[in-house]
């Protein structure tokens, strides 16, 4: 081979049989991966790909590592506990795959529940199943509090990074595309996505695609921005309705206000499929088991599982703790967390989880705690929610109709006040035997919440005192009753 020179200057070469010419600037010369990066999945029997150093550089830069399915940088991600969540996967499952006679023309599954209910367990769990089938393209994990995936600009390049490794082939088209147009990834996500990942798949697919691809995207209502939220679920709309690919895309998310009003929209509602982790799915059962397991595990191999009875936790205590589960696993896995403590004996801490002795330094439900401050934080009118919280915890039987008149509001001004809170709160109605009309009642979906309400040292300036809050409402009663009595003996 006769380089004439062309290769001057150049280092850390690696040129495997065949015939090279013109070769100017640096290129990556790869099977399936980038030699001497983190990503490296693939072996030398992987297609031989030249890729422009500065484009794929480029796109490196982009993405965000941590927001991965299966990335080592989060630490102890959560996925479903073994032979839990069963029929949720499989309904996801049969969506993906266009068995399921209800969804199969559904381009869009948005699952959604209660916060802790186990989204993203489920999401994670569901891109295993996928990967096995070979049918996930990208997934991309969204978290409130790391900052290099609590955005959406890195959305588009670490979907496109994810199809590169899979699709090897493919890549030479993205890195093209990023070394015309350098300023790609300051453009519309619309833009990024039709350049980056329709156009590519398309061109090397054609025809020839034989089943659908997934991506999912997971803790929507972790991105910071309301309104790349909303841009997002509309750029998603127009590709999966507008592209001549197989694209299926699940979204995972809490029942936000502007995250539900964007998918209430009629054109999404057309390829929409709606998967709520409630009644239907009811976790109950699930979390009995994975509490079971766990404690059987503490048992087994904890560090000072000799202090621990046989007969320890006894039924009753594990029927309490799925009472105050919910349904949801966040407060379960909560509990779990804390009693495996290596520091401590796990007898004590679940003591102290049941508030049969003081607790420690370190409180149970921090990170619960956390969870519930930031939902109740987004509330516009936080005093008004916490006077509507104490009524539902003080008279749960009560109708909105009733609060309202009550708290001296307009009709319609609770459901407004409690929009942002539909992770913790949802507004029920049924038929009653005294009236013709449904009567609409405040449900909490998490048990704890009261618990988390109640303590001072838990909720600090979110605290509830029902004694206050009482005595107000009964000076509100009187004053109505008085009110009224004084208009009719006026009118007598």
């Amino acid at each position: 081979m006769d380089t004439s020179g062309q290769l001057s200057g150049s280092s850390n070469l690696l040129i495997t049989g065949g015939t090279v010419t013109n070769v100017n600037g640096n290129y990556y010369n790869i099977h399936g991966g980038v030699k001497g990066t983190p990503w490296w999945p693939f072996t030398t029997s992987s297609p031989l790909v030249n890729i422009p150093a500065e484009g794929y550089e480029r796109l490196l830069d982009e993405i965000a590592p941590n927001a991965l399915h299966d990335s080592g940088h989060v630490v102890d991600p959560p996925k479903c506990h073994p032979n839990t969540r069963v029929a949720v996967i499989q309904k996801i499952l049969d969506w993906a795959t266009g068995l399921d006679v209800e969804t199969k023309n559904k381009l869009i599954m948005w699952l959604s529940g209660a916060a802790g209910a186990g989204k993203s367990a489920i999401g994670r769990t569901f891109s295993e199943e996928c990967i096995a089938q070979s049918r996930l393209l990208a997934s991309f994990f969204f978290g409130r509090t790391d900052p290099t995936r609590n955005h959406s600009r890195s959305l588009i390049p670490t979907i496109a990074y994810q199809i590169s490794i899979i699709h090897p082939r493919i890549r030479q088209s993205i890195v093209a595309f990023t070394e015309r147009d350098p300023m790609i990834f300051s453009r519309t996500l619309l833009t990024q996505f039709r350049s980056l990942i329709i156009d590519p798949l398309s061109s090397y697919f054609g025809s020839q695609q034989t089943s659908p691809f997934v991506i999912i995207i997971d803790g929507l209502d972790e991105c910071n921005d309301e309104a790349m939220q909303q841009d997002i679920l509309a750029t998603i709309l127009e590709v999966v309705t507008s592209s001549t690919l197989s694209l299926r895309v699940l979204i995972c998310s809490r029942p936000e206000n502007k995250i539900t009003a964007s998918f209430g929209s009629a054109r999404m509602s057309a390829v929409l499929a709606r998967l709520y982790l409630g009644d239907e799915y009811h976790a109950d059962a699930d979390i009995n088991l994975y509490l079971r397991d766990q404690f059987d595990e503490i048992k087994t191999n904890h560090i000072y599982k000799k202090t621990l009875p046989d007969s320890w936790p006894n039924a009753a205590i594990i029927d309490k703790l799925v009472e105050k589960s919910s349904g949801q696993f966040i407060y379960a896995a909560t509990v779990v967390k804390y009693v495996k403590s290596s520091r401590h004996r796990p007898q004590q801490r679940l003591d102290a989880v049941l508030n049969l002795r003081p607790p420690f330094k370190d409180l149970p439900f921090t990170e619960l705690d956390a969870l519930y401050t930031h939902i109740l934080s987004k509330a516009d009118d936080i005093s008004m929610v916490l006077q509507i919280l104490a009524f539902s915890l003080l008279y749960p039987n009560f109708s909105i109709y009733d609060i309202e008149i009550i708290l001296d509001l307009e009709p319609g001004d609770l459901k407004v006040a409690l929009c942002d809170l539909g992770s913790l709160v949802e507004i029920i109605s049924a038929h009653s035997t005294h009236s013709m009309q449904p009567i609409s009642t405040i449900r909490v979906l998490h048990a704890s919440l009261a618990d988390f309400l109640l303590d001072p040292h838990r909720s600090q300036q979110l605290c509830i005192d029902l004694v206050s809050h009482r005595s107000r409402h009964i000076c509100k009663i009187i004053h109505k009753i008085s009110g009224t009595l004084s208009k009719e003996l006026a009118q007598s």
